[in-house]
């Protein structure tokens, strides 16, 4: 018995001296977008996120989750039908989704559980182009609506003294020249955004950035039937630990699920105005390195090793 339990310690101490490094944690994740009543879009993925913003060991107590596109992703491109794009479908035969996450922060994520909105840092783009394809599932004739586009919001002045000289000499002393922002606006981010605009052909979507709470998005279009009525469609976020609580989120087999809501107006088919609900999921799984798994491996087969030979 005392070289089990000299075994089983020492077995303990490699396994946590082979953990992930301080603020790091090794996650699997899957994004899943759905529109309006058609089947949902899914991408899976993986990387390496950043986690409390400590450059101590990982508590178990999750506050701040960082994913870097450069470092792991979730890309992907997929292609939804619509039934009947005159009747059903505002006109649009199909929808062609090529998008992926990009960088960003969401913090604080316990803190965010049982507070709306308390999430203070909740940026996390996604980035990549939605086809809006019209009257023919080829997609050769589309609306392109890019998934994040630049905004003025937050445009600074440039005040220097060739641009002081500039507009003097062209009769503009005192006034201040505009340099646009470097602003995102966007789908996990917030914002209006909008394609076509030309004629009848209009397509816009309002943006809500991620939330740990339970996300609603209205919905008037029915892809498979044609009718028309209100509907709420929602999805909800959660945190929580390999034991469901919530302080034990950061480590391995610990869960992380948000949800960004997104409303869709688009006037494509004649005399309509409805609205499509589209709501992106984001789920995050952290699991433990490949290096802890064979060292994990290698314990358990040692212990069995040991407890054979006493058998013996």
């Amino acid at each position: 018995m005392r070289r089990l339990a000299t075994a089983l310690l020492t077995a303990a101490s490699l396994l946590a001296a082979a953990g992930a490094p301080a603020g790091q944690l090794d996650f699997e994740g899957t994004l899943t977008t759905t529109a309006g009543s058609l089947p949902p879009m899914a991408t899976t993925g993986g990387g390496v996120a950043t986690v409390n913003g400590s450059s101590g060991p990982i508590p178990a107590h999750l506050a701040t989750l960082r994913l870097k596109a450069s470092r792991g992703n979730l890309t992907g491109t997929h292609t939804r039908v619509v039934t009947d794009p005159e009747v059903a479908g505002n006109g649009i035969a199909a929808i062609v989704v090529e998008a992926g996450l990009r960088t960003g922060t969401l913090a604080p994520i316990s803190g965010a559980l049982s507070v709306p909105g308390a999430l203070a840092q909740n940026a996390l783009p996604l980035g990549g182009i939605a086809k809006i394809c019209l009257l023919s599932t080829v997609c050769t004739d589309y609306l392109p609506l890019a998934l994040t586009q630049p905004t003025t919001n937050g445009a600074r002045y440039q005040v220097n003294t060739a641009t002081a000289n500039q507009l003097t000499s062209e009769g503009l002393k005192g006034k201040k020249l505009a340099i646009p922002g470097t602003g995102v606006r966007g789908v996990g981010i917030g914002g209006l955004l909008t394609a076509g605009g030309d004629g009848a052909l209009r397509i816009s979507l309002e943006a809500a950035p991620w939330t740990l709470q339970t996300a609603a998005a209205i919905d008037e279009t029915d892809a498979n039937t044609g009718s028309a009525a209100f509907h709420a469609v929602t999805r909800m976020g959660f945190a929580h630990g390999p034991a469901s609580g919530s302080t034990s989120t950061a480590q391995p087999g610990g869960v992380v699920q948000l949800v960004t809501p997104s409303q869709v107006r688009t006037n494509l088919a004649v005399g309509s105005d409805r609205k499509i609900a589209v709501l992106g999921e984001l789920l995050v799984r952290f699991v433990p390195e490949p290096g802890l798994l064979v060292l994990l491996a290698s314990g358990v087969a040692g212990l069995l090793l040991l407890g054979r030979s006493r058998m013996r």
